[in-house]
């Protein structure tokens, strides 16, 4: 372990053993597509999140699940989802649940993010403007012909 949270914890889940860590890039979109149109009550603890997400906890198992030996991109999601849904137990599900939040320190993860594009907004705002001065645009003259504005007109006295 490193600080208080997790980097890496085995589940023996059927006739398999799974890791689960923190997750990769890959995986957050993973499971961002898995948890789409999912709402997550105020109050929420492990039974209203196996409640609420219902026919997506076992996609999202696979998700943040990975058999020993193999990397999560190499994972077939539909066939892992359908695996866990028979052989992974309450009990389990429950510790991966559970284990995932220590794995995966969302608010330190979002007050970080936060932190980034604030640092980001500071910068651009510090950064001069590089939009280049035009030349005015031509003008129309009354008698409809087009002028820089600098050179007098031929009609136009010296004096």
């Amino acid at each position: 372990m490193k600080g208080n949270f997790m980097t890496e914890k085995k589940y023996d889940i059927g006739e398999k053993v799974y890791i689960q860590r923190p997750l990769v890039l890959g995986q957050t979109r993973q499971l961002l597509a898995v948890l789409d149109g999912v709402t997550l009550p105020d109050n929420l603890d492990i039974r209203s999140l196996i409640a609420s997400l219902g026919k997506s906890l076992p996609g999202a198992l696979a998700v943040v699940l990975t058999e020993e030996g193999k990397s999560p991109k190499d994972k077939d999601l539909d066939a892992l989802s359908a695996e866990l849904e028979f052989s992974i137990t309450l009990e389990q599900t429950a510790q991966v649940i559970e284990d995932f939040f220590s794995c995966n320190p969302l608010p330190s993860l979002l007050d970080k993010l936060t932190e980034a594009a604030g640092k980001i907004g500071a910068g651009m705002k510090a950064m001069p403007s590089k939009i280049s001065a035009s030349p005015s645009p031509a003008e129309i003259s009354a008698a409809g012909t087009e002028s820089s504005g600098a050179s007098p007109s031929p009609n136009a006295s010296p004096g």
